[in-house]
């Protein structure tokens, strides 16, 4: 006897985490934004050069995992010239970013940070000049 699929079971807990999810990444967000805003990092002494933000950076969102272990934080850069130092500084203060994580939200796990470049921005951009020279030839 087959079941339709109207009568199956769906617990609201797997509807309910997505939004959680999106609640945490936007409150993580928002903690790095005013940190970059305040600039109010440690120096490392053995990389005191390194510790220094060369360029602005804006995060453009982070992506949780489903477990919630793992934030990625996309990030763009005023300034391309600085791509790698601004690697570099994000790994270099990974450690601060979790004590602010751990400081600023009540959660279980404090996720491990993964920073990615967005090339997203680029990306779009480069679709919109191909569609304005397709335009035009026509």
């Amino acid at each position: 006897m087959a079941m339709s699929k109207s009568k199956l079971f769906v617990p609201e807990k797997q509807k309910s985490s997505s939004a959680k999810n999106d609640k945490i990444a936007t409150k993580i967000r928002e903690c790095f934004s005013m940190a970059l805003t305040k600039k109010d990092f440690p120096v490392l002494p053995a990389h005191e050069e390194e510790s220094i933000l060369k360029t602005y950076v804006t995060i453009t969102y982070v992506k949780m995992s489903s477990d919630l272990r793992n934030a990625t934080v996309f990030y763009v850069t005023l300034n391309d010239e600085y791509l790698e130092e601004t690697a570099r500084f994000f790994e270099l203060q990974k450690h601060y970013f979790k004590n602010l994580i751990a400081k600023n939200l009540r959660i279980k796990y404090i996720p491990e940070i993964i920073f990615k470049l967005d090339k997203s921005i680029e990306y779009s951009q480069n679709i919109e000049a191909i569609l304005k020279n397709i335009n035009t030839q026509i």
